[in-house]
């Protein structure tokens, strides 16, 4: 069954809700299944993309949240690929070399995200939540102080819908989970900010051989940074992740450029060389971003939409998850009184952008080799001692941060 059908088969969305959560993806996914049972919630949101989608590692502390959310055997079954390993060439000339065996937390996976997302989907709507997939929010309006609705919207549905044609509908909350774009964030009167250029040209080829299956690659350049993965189907994604405005980002024109690129490298280069391109070169937005506020006395925002980092945390996906799974029990205390709820969502987040930008910086600093390019020059703002070679390891995510801090959870 598509996905446009599936949606179809679900509960139809009432006229008045306690909670809507605009966006489809995990992090939507992830608030509307925890509220599903306490309150009146819907999910609306684009269709799952068509092909692949970039965002494929899940780091192995994911179980913890992944059991939370009620999904881990749902998750186990899918057969996702393991990370066993990761390979990096960064601040030296020597390859590091990372064993999941020696990891506390085992292995973590590399994902096939269009069957990820939907198993997330699925579960909210397995559990009654109705989801109106794909459609989009037109507009939001805020209704008049006192007004037991707070919100009213308006909800364009999709071509193939039987009942095409724009729906209202009021709400007491709005949940913004629509990534980057931020729309309900916007539309309530938040503002986005942002740091940096940085782009990621991505491309999915089918590797000459599987010799390196299970390992993730990082490798730095003198603009930029290259990541490699391997995906469940055999084929494996590989990245270049650099600042839109530098020379070889102007050049970069298609896949043939990008694996051009890629064969010059000394590691990703053992997954390009040789390579059958499967899809066209794709670019997507990879600069940090954040909202002046994560929410407000009647909304929040979750996942990318209220805090985007730079690829290189490994962690964009666990924070949806997991600022998903927290803000439901925000919501659920709002909703039963607690005025303060959502306006501490907001307090919440700043500690795990500021624990990111310290991770962050000090990884960039690990770089000395291209002090004097650009790329590196704009993140290198104070350097670090040491010869500037060693690991690249994913910071602290946010899950440990939040299991870490007692009495520090939104509800």
């Amino acid at each position: 069954m598509s996905m446009s059908a599936h949606a179809m088969a679900t509960a139809p969305l009432p006229d008045e809700l306690d909670v809507l959560v605009v966006g489809a993806g995990p992090a939507g996914a992830a608030v509307a299944a925890q509220l599903a049972g306490h309150c009146r919630v819907a999910l609306v949101g684009r269709a799952v993309q068509a092909g692949r989608a970039i965002g494929e590692t899940l780091p192995a502390a994911a179980r913890v949240i992944l059991s939370d959310l009620g999904v881990w055997d749902a998750f186990a079954a899918q057969g996702h690929r393991p990370a066993w390993s990761r390979r990096s060439l960064w601040g030296s000339s020597e390859v590091i070399f990372q064993d999941a065996l020696f990891d506390p937390h085992g292995a973590g996976w590399h994902l096939d995200r269009k069957r990820f997302d939907a198993m997330l989907l699925e579960a909210a709507r397995s559990r009654g939540v109705p989801c109106l997939v794909p459609a989009t929010l037109r507009s939001l309006q805020r209704q008049p102080p006192g007004a037991p609705m707070r919100w009213r919207c308006l909800i364009d549905r999709a071509q193939g819908d039987p009942a095409h044609g724009p729906l209202e509908l009021s709400c007491r909350i709005v949940v913004d989970a629509t990534g980057r774009a931020a729309r309900v964030a916007r539309q309530a009167g938040a503002e986005v900010r942002r740091d940096g250029r940085l782009v990621c040209f991505h491309a999915w080829v089918e590797p000459p051989s599987h010799e390196h299956a299970g390992t993730t690659m990082i490798e730095s350049d003198a603009e930029g940074w290259w990541y490699s993965a391997d995906l469940p189907d055999g084929s494996c994604v590989i990245a270049w992740q650099t600042d839109i405005d530098l020379p070889e980002a102007r050049r970069l024109r298609s896949t043939a450029d990008l694996l051009d690129m890629a064969d010059r490298t000394a590691l990703v280069g053992a997954r390009s060389v040789g390579s059958q391109v499967l899809e066209p070169l794709r670019v997507a937005a990879a600069h940090e971003q954040w909202l002046d506020a994560a929410s407000g006395a009647d909304w929040l925002a979750v996942g990318d939409a209220c805090l985007s980092f730079d690829p290189l945390a490994s962690q964009g996906l666990l924070n949806s998850l997991v600022t998903g799974s927290e803000a439901a029990l925000a919501v659920r205390r709002s909703l039963a009184g607690d005025a303060g709820a959502l306006p501490a969502w907001d307090a919440w987040i700043r500690p795990i952008r500021a624990a990111y930008r310290s991770h962050h910086e000090h990884y960039y600093a690990l770089e000395p080799r291209w002090a004097n390019e650009t790329f590196w020059a704009r993140r290198q703002r104070a350097p670090e001692a040491g010869n500037g070679a060693g690991v690249i390891a994913a910071p602290a995510s946010p899950s440990e941060r939040w299991h870490s801090s007692a009495g520090t959870r939104p509800a």
